[in-house]
């Protein structure tokens, strides 16, 4: 039976063991990544992250026309604040109580549902488990089978619980398992003329580098599930071909889709740095057939953008990386042409599908600290206080930490990385923040984040082998 009949995705712990906690040496990790089974550690104590709820309402509130349920406490929905950025809010909670978490809250959910219609006549209703759920068993969909024909208006429910997983990126399967399952047209008629770009957690700015990217080469696209709606989503089977701009987000959706309805899914790199884009670019027109017109356009647009790229930007300065295992060989390639040495890196999880990554890692050091790590800013923290280390890049906004262990913090969060703008941006962000480092001066005066006790322990205290 295919996976997508399955009634929820499992979790990334059970599809591709894993590994979200490590703090070692770049050598150890490649050893312990080997084998059927990636070897697995515990973290004794963490702090505060996101979990595989988060994540789920992070992708929902990006697919436009749609209204979000969530189907617990209110504090479970809080997170919809956020991630509304600047639209008005399309999420409502059900606001369960203690009574609720034994008797049952169902009827709750119908009015929340029927709200949710009435106030934003939505062409999807999305409802989201929560522990509570887990915990009294409602029966949901009862509830959707109801509703759904009450209303004429397509409801999915997105089967997550926060318990069985310490991989938040589970929350992105479960939400591309429902929308495989339950929106993909499964037979459509014909196929059309046009690509999927599959996007997950990619910020505005680098989505709007690609989508230049290809409207220059005039190759149709559209964008699923980020910043689309549900008929662009159900329309998707239509497609030509399908890319991931992060593969290990998208990839759920874009495997799927090629066992749903035939559309190739087009293994493409991350297009960061000049080398980064110009593989996106290469291996996109090999499938399309637009091969010659696709090195035309990269020769002339390297040239472009390289005449205002200052080549030794770094100058054999030390930069520590924290973001996704997806991006990071790139970003390595890139940091280091631009005269850079990575002097550690840290990355959200390695699982069996992105484990290879490890491997192409060949240019740093064997003794090179790397984190695996949900958030934890505490341990990159210790790791920065050890020595000397001029920048600490993130994909992330949490940075202000690095700045009292001595480093220009530098937050790709809100800036492209992606394409030949990427580069651009990229190039100007490392210049500003150097500029202002008399701020980072500033921040040093004030209180530490973290206290000498424990930045003189060793940055894996909390860190043990998982025994079994």
């Amino acid at each position: 039976m295919s996976f997508i009949e399955e009634r929820k995705a499992l979790t990334r712990e059970k599809r591709l063991s894993t590994l979200s906690h490590y703090n070692g040496s770049l050598e150890q990790l490649r050893n312990d990544v080997k084998g059927a089974e990636i070897r697995q550690r515990i973290r004794t104590f963490s702090q505060i992250t996101n979990d595989e709820i988060l994540f789920a309402i992070r992708l929902l509130s990006k697919v436009e026309q749609s209204a979000i349920v969530v189907h617990g406490a209110v504090g479970c929905a809080a997170s919809g604040i956020y991630f509304n950025e600047e639209k008005s809010l399309h999420w409502y909670s059900t606001n369960l109580n203690e009574r609720d978490t034994i008797l049952g809250g169902d009827e709750k959910l119908r009015k929340a549902v029927i709200r949710a219609y009435e106030e934003q006549n939505p062409k999807v209703i999305f409802i989201v488990g929560t522990p509570v759920v887990a915990i009294n068993n409602d029966d949901v969909n009862s509830c959707i089978l109801e509703l759904e024909e009450e209303l004429d208006v397509k409801i999915v429910s997105i089967y997550t619980d926060g318990f069985k997983t310490k991989a938040p990126t589970t929350g992105y399967d479960i939400v591309l398992h429902a929308l495989l399952r339950y929106v993909v047209e499964r037979n459509p008629k014909e196929k059309e003329d046009f690509i999927n770009v599959v996007t997950v957690s990619e910020n505005k700015e680098d989505i709007a580098a690609v989508v230049k990217i290809l409207k220059d080469l005039d190759i149709a696209y559209q964008l699923v599930p980020q910043y689309s709606g549900i008929e662009k989503i159900r329309k998707s089977g239509s497609a030509k071909g399908t890319i991931c701009l992060n593969a290990d987000e998208g990839e759920y959706f874009a495997k799927g889709l090629e066992e749903l309805t035939g559309v190739p899914y087009i293994r493409t790199e991350s297009p960061i740095g000049v080398r980064g884009t110009r593989h996106f670019i290469r291996k996109l027109a090999k499938a399309l057939a637009i091969e010659e017109k696709a090195a035309e356009y990269i020769k002339n647009r390297e040239e472009e953008v390289l005449k205002n790229v200052q080549r030794e930007l770094f100058a054999g300065r030390s930069v520590f990386l924290d973001t996704k295992l997806a991006l990071t060989e790139n970003l390595v390639d890139f940091v280091e042409s631009l005269g850079g040495k990575i002097a550690g890196i840290a990355v959200t999880y390695v699982d069996l599908n992105n484990r290879h990554v490890i491997e192409k890692l060949d240019s740093l050091m064997n003794a090179m600290p790397v984190v695996v790590a949900n958030g934890q800013p505490f341990e990159k923290a210790n790791l920065l206080s050890k020595e000397h280390i001029d920048f600490y890049v993130s994909t992330e906004e949490d940075v202000a930490f690095a700045a009292q262990q001595g480093s220009i913090p530098v937050s790709l969060a809100h800036v492209p990385i992606f394409g030949y703008e990427g580069i651009r941006q990229f190039v100007g962000l490392i210049e500003k923040s150097e500029a202002a480092d008399g701020i980072r001066k500033l921040i040093l005066e004030q209180n530490a984040f973290y206290k000498a006790s424990w930045l003189k322990k060793s940055s894996n205290w909390y860190v043990k082998q998982e025994v079994r």
